[in-house]
């Protein structure tokens, strides 16, 4: 209740940037796992017609541009950037990555969190950039968003493990 009268009165001081404000009242409430207090400060942002843009993230090959949403199936190449998400995940973990779940912020169990944060738009770019730049080349990933802690450390993993260089620019 609080984080939400606190999102209000800075609205009331400055509503420039309505949706900053309701997206960090809402991650707030979700690191603290007030999930029905998230549910309310997402009403209030539907009914204020506050929304999100999606997130993605994009590989440019030669002057081919590999755009990628959270979960991407659509991609002619989806069955091998999943293989290879799927290897990614095991090599890194016998590296002694273990998944961030706090970043998840959902109201669902461990496992479903950590799926989640594996259909992540910049580990599927990632997987992709992997599978179609020549080996020790240089994997260069773009995101629109910020990119989640989890994702980070996922990055570091990987281009230990597999001894590339790998470049994520967010804004």
């Amino acid at each position: 209740m609080l984080a939400r009268k606190a999102t209000e009165r800075l609205l009331e001081l400055d509503p420039s940037d309505e949706f900053s404000l309701w997206f960090f009242c809402s991650n707030g409430l979700c690191n603290y796992c007030r999930w029905e207090e998230v549910e309310n400060v997402r009403r209030q942002m539907g009914s204020r017609n506050v929304t999100k843009k999606p997130a993605c993230s994009w590989v440019k090959l030669k002057r081919e541009v590999n755009k990628f949403g959270m979960g991407e199936q659509s991609h002619p190449q989806t069955e091998q950037i999943y293989a290879k998400l799927g290897e990614l995940m095991k090599m890194i973990r016998e590296a002694g990555y273990v998944p961030d779940t706090s970043y998840s912020l959902q109201d669902t169990d461990e496992e479903q969190k950590e799926h989640n944060l594996w259909n992540h738009s910049e580990r599927i770019a990632l997987a992709f950039g992997l599978i179609n730049t020549p080996q020790g080349s240089p994997v260069k990933v773009f995101k629109n968003l910020r990119v989640c802690g989890d994702c980070h450390s996922v990055y570091k993993h990987v281009s230990a493990v597999v001894g590339r260089k790998i470049i994520l620019r967010d804004p």
